[in-house]
């Protein structure tokens, strides 16, 4: 196999606010040693492979592709797909305002125009075999009714709504902030990226709020905290400043977990703007209800046969998808950019 990762190193980039906001979740990364991980971290580039190596990696996969029976240049239609997420991620970016999350991996031309890439992956034709499948049945059999996005076990996000069914609680982000949800953690960064608030799971409740506040924020035992209750559930909170960023703290108990919810920005005035959306997203935690239970099952990909005139304007009114749905249902079927159903072919929606 290709060695890339000895012969270049590649790195995801650690946000300012976000390697600050760290630091509350991790109170060994504080003082000065703290912020030189985190300084390193933080400067980082996501650094792309050479063009030669993705081109080596490009031919080895259609190789083990033909090796295993498969047709070989499916490694054009996957480098394609790839490439139609990141021109469809450009569009929805400039809709939110954000930097594009380009796949570093991608040239600069679309792989059908791509000569060198099709040499490359040419080259793996000599172990074809004769009867080379692309199993797109069986494919499509395998994924129908598939989760699609979140996952129970992760939570469930709907808009600025994050439902959590086994964990039993539900919360509401601002509205505008873009939510993103992670294993360890869910969390939202407000319109101008200076703002940011973030829910974890602090691991069991022990203690009042209080206590279980000082002991992971690491408070000195003079320092303010407050108790409070939230929904009817047992909390506390504490301001805090962060590397120098003002950082609103909350633990809050349900069942036999602790909870623990900060918003931080990158300075005084910047909190003083969203300390009403801080204040609320913390406030919003409590115990989820039976309709919520209901609005946090996943969402499943669904096989349906296309009928005549079908498109995917009309799909998407019906989807659940939002404001893209259009864009996601062309990507998911590889018809974006502009492409629709044929009668009679099987289309992958979203319900």
């Amino acid at each position: 196999t290709a060695r890339h990762s000895v012969q270049q190193i590649t790195a995801a980039t650690v946000a300012s606010a976000g390697a600050a906001i760290l630091q509350i979740f991790l109170p060994e990364l504080r003082g000065q040693a703290g912020d030189t991980v985190l300084n390193l971290l933080g400067n980082v580039l996501l650094s792309g492979y050479g063009r030669e190596h993705e081109l080596e990696a490009d031919r080895l996969g259609a190789e083990y592709l033909a090796r295993t029976g498969y047709d070989p240049q499916a490694m054009i239609r996957v480098i394609g797909a790839l490439k139609n997420q990141e021109l469809f991620d450009a569009e929805v970016a400039r809709q939110e305002g954000r930097e594009p999350r380009a796949y570093h991996g991608l040239f600069a031309t679309h792989p059908d125009n791509d000569t060198r890439l099709q040499e490359m992956i040419g080259g793996a034709r000599r172990y074809a075999r004769p009867d080379a499948r692309t199993a797109r049945e069986e494919y499509l059999r395998r994924i129908d009714a598939m989760v699609f996005g979140d996952s129970p076990q992760q939570g469930i996000v709907r808009h600025n709504d994050f439902y959590h069914a086994e964990l039993g609680f539900a919360m509401r982000f601002p509205a505008g902030w873009r939510v993103k949800n992670q294993p360890e953690r869910v969390f939202a960064v407000s319109p101008g990226s200076d703002a940011l608030i973030e829910l974890r799971v602090a691991g069991p409740a022990r203690g009042s709020p209080a206590e279980a506040l000082r002991r992971f924020l690491r408070l000195a035992p003079g320092a303010e905290v407050a108790s409070t209750s939230i929904n009817g559930l047992p909390a506390a909170t504490a301001n805090v400043g962060v590397r120098g960023r003002p950082t609103r703290v909350a633990t809050i108990f349900l069942g036999k977990g602790a909870y623990v919810i900060a918003g931080q920005a990158l300075s005084v005035t910047v909190m003083n703007r969203w300390q009403g959306e801080i204040n609320g997203t913390i406030r919003s935690f409590h115990a989820i209800s039976a309709k919520e239970r209901v609005a946090a099952r996943p969402l499943a990909v669904r096989i349906i046969t296309a009928s005549s005139g079908m498109t995917f304007a009309d799909l998407a009114r019906r989807s659940p998808l939002g404001r893209n749905a259009e864009g996601y249902l062309r990507l998911i079927n590889a018809k974006y950019p502009r492409g629709e159903p044929q009668a009679g072919e099987p289309i992958k929606i979203v319900e």
